[in-house]
């Protein structure tokens, strides 16, 4: 079951913009786009949809709509797995724009706080494939609040308390009402609005591997019979890659280097922030993948090339998927060893590249990369079911690899950027 909170409403009327002299408010545009993601949702199998309110004065009465807590009592009542608040965004920097996720520090209750966090990456993926900003999550940490464990408590009530009643729950700032751009784009008509609203769907059901009502069980139409037909069905199901607008996987379709590494950052589960620049000069900050190469370059996964360059369309060959793989492993704390055992195994072993040679040995000893006919085969390409396989084989050989970490129970105050949210419903 979710339960979503369309949030403010009475007379919170959330933020507030004017357009061509009309008034537009956040909580009625919240309302909308909640209306229409209950739409869509219940078009799923087995899924059930609860909302905190269905109309401006809030259709519960057991809920003050400009009240936090009995919104998070109202989904833990009613047996919500999962509890998301739409908002809108807001400013007086009206520069400012794109979509951002609200989600837990992670200080308590952390398994609760990863299933948000994991939630909301999805979410932040699908609605930026819209062509918004991704902003990436924000955890803001509360100065006047403490967990059970005397850990720093989140600032955000929906937040705070759905990690206190063990229900995850995020926020989900879908843009900036206060930004101009935004506003035209996203939100100045019914079908803009309803646009967000099945981003928002596709986000959800990619994390939890969702399938339409009396559909076939697999949601894309063309790889039934294809070789990786039950990988591609995991990596999709997972959230891992995701189908194309007309309904097909396009199995057999060259991967780019940057299709491996969004791949590789929707494997890792991780917080993706937006960057205000690129590390590169060929990969524009609103593309896509622009987070991920930003990710992967900041956990030392990717490089790019002597001339400064990442080359995100390239078709990715299979020597450089070898050390990307390998450097991504490391990232996870996974020792790797080379193998000389591996090396007579390989009939076109000369034709590796000096840098790429203990990769390819390491990942061909593991399962990770399997041969290609008579030979690697290190310059040839990878298709995305190849990379599917890939994603599956190293989910699970870090599965059986455990790293062990320290944790700790406290950490500091987050230094926030003032020109990244707008302080909505603290209380």
């Amino acid at each position: 079951m979710i339960c979503l909170d369309p949030g403010h409403g009475a007379r919170d009327s959330g933020a507030v913009a004017t357009y061509d002299g009309v008034e537009y408010q956040e909580a009625d545009l919240v309302l909308k786009i909640a209306l229409y993601l209950r739409a869509e949702l219940e078009t799923y199998e087995n899924v059930k949809v609860i909302m905190t309110r269905t109309d401006r004065q809030g259709a519960m009465p057991t809920i003050n709509p400009e009240k936090i807590k009995p919104r998070v009592d109202y989904a833990v009542q009613n047996g919500a797995d999962v509890l998301i608040s739409l908002h809108l965004n807001a400013l007086d920097n009206k520069d400012v724009h794109g979509v951002m996720m609200l989600t837990s520090n992670g200080y308590y209750n952390q398994e609760c706080a990863d299933i948000g966090i994991a939630l909301g990456t999805n979410m932040l993926l699908t609605l930026s494939q819209l062509g918004l900003q991704n902003r990436g999550h924000l955890k803001l940490n509360s100065s006047e609040h403490r967990n059970p464990n005397g850990t720093v408590a989140d600032y955000y009530g929906i937040v705070r308390e759905g990690i206190w009643q063990n229900i995850p729950s995020l926020i989900v700032e879908h843009c900036y009402l206060t930004n101009e751009d935004d506003f035209r784009t996203y939100l100045s008509s019914e079908d803009k609005l309803k646009a967000l609203a099945l981003a928002d769907a596709n986000g959800i059901a990619a994390y939890y591997g969702l399938q339409k009502i009396g559909s076939n069980p697999r949601q894309l139409i063309d790889y039934a019979d294809h070789w990786a037909a039950d990988m591609i069905d995991i990596a999709v199901s997972k959230g891992w890659v995701n189908g194309y607008p007309d309904n097909t996987f396009k199995p057999d379709n060259t991967l780019t280097r940057a299709d491996f590494v969004t791949l590789l950052a929707r494997l890792s589960g991780e917080t993706l922030d937006s960057a205000a620049s690129s590390p590169f000069p060929d990969v524009p900050v609103n593309e896509y993948y622009a987070a991920s190469v930003s990710w992967a370059v900041s956990a030392g996964i990717i490089s790019g090339f002597e001339d400064g360059t990442f080359r995100p369309t390239d078709a990715i060959t299979r020597e450089q998927m070898a050390h990307i793989m390998t450097l991504y492993l490391k990232h996870k704390g996974m020792q790797i060893q080379s193998s000389d055992d591996a090396a007579a195994l390989i009939p076109d072993l000369d034709q590796i590249q000096s840098w790429a040679k203990d990769d390819v040995l390491f990942c061909y000893a593991n399962g990770l990369l399997n041969g290609r006919g008579e030979g690697f085969v290190p310059q040839g390409n990878a298709t995305r079911a190849e990379a599917c396989t890939i994603l599956l084989r190293m989910h699970d050989f870090i599965h059986a690899h455990p790293v062990q970490t320290e944790e700790t129970n406290a950490a500091p105050e987050a230094v926030i950027d003032p020109f990244m949210f707008a302080p909505d419903e603290a209380a």
